[in-house]
């Protein structure tokens, strides 16, 4: 009889945490699921909803979210897709706080269920608060939170980010999903890296990177664009890439996707264009140490195809003196961006981390810090070399 308790005492004590995992549960309807964040400026009258001593850089932070309606989100394609139904799948609410989490205890006091950010796809910050103070509060809390995904994005808007929380784009009912179809594609493109959360933390926690951001801009009601990179010196921002020098960031960064086309002149026909388009790309950065003295060197490869040609010129006569064009103004671009990073301090290339990989020794005696890296950097010697291959040209005879 002794065994026979013992053995269900033991079964008892072993199987008891296999059926304690509900013990927390909560259901979904009991959440406040947080779909899209933006983060703004507050004015100079902000309340605290966490004491009189809640203070952060500048006059405060006003958040604007997205929550999802249970029930109204859409689960498929036949369920609507125009923004401007009578009911929306996502209500907006917007507090303010003198630091981050002050303003998200003051949009719980608003809110009956419980704030929950395990579903936060999109965070939007202004730029404003990116150049001045910068986003040392705004991703301390981001950091701290386990909520929220490592593959979020985290973008910045031109103008106030709360707009963006209230676009209705007509393509889809829930802006949030809108724009994080439009951050995917344009990274499936070749239009933008993926620079998702997560690989933000990791390159600012580097010591030879720095960050980059997508920029975006709300336009009118319902549309939301891409504007390019913002770059960072830690967690401010310092300058920011158009289009053509993100391409060209892209291809020293050996993003494989090639999604930029560029306009050549005609050889012989300076009135008339060839439009040129890449879709692969291969780079590598190779790394030099003499007498103490670092230099690198950056080649790419590129395989491109014809979109456009205007006038007369027959394509097949001038193709050599085309890839050579292409190769040329690809080159230039390169160059000056590389010096526009130089002159701003800024190593968003990662040429840092391939010094502490490839050449430790070199790294530990004449580096040895980011800070010292950051000046070697603006006056590092980098040459570009850039090759195009022009693959198709289409199917026309000329």
């Amino acid at each position: 009889m002794m065994k026979h308790w013992v053995r269900l005492v033991g079964a008892v004590l072993i199987l008891s945490p296999f059926v304690t995992g509900c013990w927390d549960r909560l259901e979904i309807e009991d959440r406040g699921t947080i779909l899209g964040l933006a983060i703004d400026p507050a004015g100079n009258d902000v309340e605290s909803a966490t004491g009189s001593y809640a203070q952060g850089e500048g006059t405060g932070y006003k958040l604007t979210a997205q929550i999802a309606i249970p029930g109204r989100i859409p689960l498929g394609p036949g369920e609507g897709t125009s923004g401007s139904g009578s009911q929306r799948p996502v209500w907006v609410v917007s507090t303010t706080g003198k630091t981050i989490s002050d303003a998200m205890n003051a949009m719980q006091k608003e809110l009956a269920d419980k704030l929950f950010l395990g579903h936060l796809r999109v965070i939007i910050v202004n730029q404003s608060l990116a150049k001045s103070p910068g986003l040392q509060d705004i991703q301390d809390f981001l950091r701290r939170n386990a909520e929220i995904r490592r593959l979020a994005w985290l973008l910045l808007s031109t103008g106030d980010a709360n707009e963006a929380m209230e676009a209705a784009p007509k393509l889809e009912r829930v802006p949030t999903l809108y724009l994080v179809g439009t951050m995917d594609h344009a990274v499936e493109m070749g239009k933008l890296p993926n620079v998702f959360l997560g690989n933000f933390w990791s390159v600012l926690s580097s010591k030879g990177q720095e960050p980059v951001l997508p920029i975006i801009s709300v336009r009118g009601e319902d549309r939301i664009e891409t504007e390019g990179l913002a770059i960072f010196r830690g967690t401010k921002m310092v300058g920011n890439l158009g289009p053509l020098e993100s391409a060209a960031f892209m291809e020293i960064m050996d993003q494989r996707k090639a999604g930029y086309g560029a306009a050549i002149p005609v050889p012989g026909d300076e009135a008339h264009s060839i439009i040129i388009k890449g879709y692969d790309r291969k780079t590598k950065i190779k790394l030099r140490v003499a007498h103490h003295k670092l230099s690198v060197d950056v080649y790419s490869r590129m395989e491109a195809n014809i979109e456009e040609r205007t006038g007369n010129v027959a394509v097949d006569s001038v193709i050599s003196q085309v890839s050579a064009e292409t190769s040329k103004f690809l080159t230039q671009g390169q160059d000056k961006l590389i010096q526009k990073t130089q002159d701003l301090g800024a190593d968003i290339f990662g040429i840092g981390e391939f010094v502490r990989g490839q050449q430790p020794e070199y790294w530990l005696h004449d580096i040895k810090t980011r800070e010292q890296w950051d000046a070697v950097y603006a006056r590092l010697p980098i040459r570009t070399h850039v090759k195009v291959y022009i693959r198709r040209q289409g199917m026309s005879a000329h």
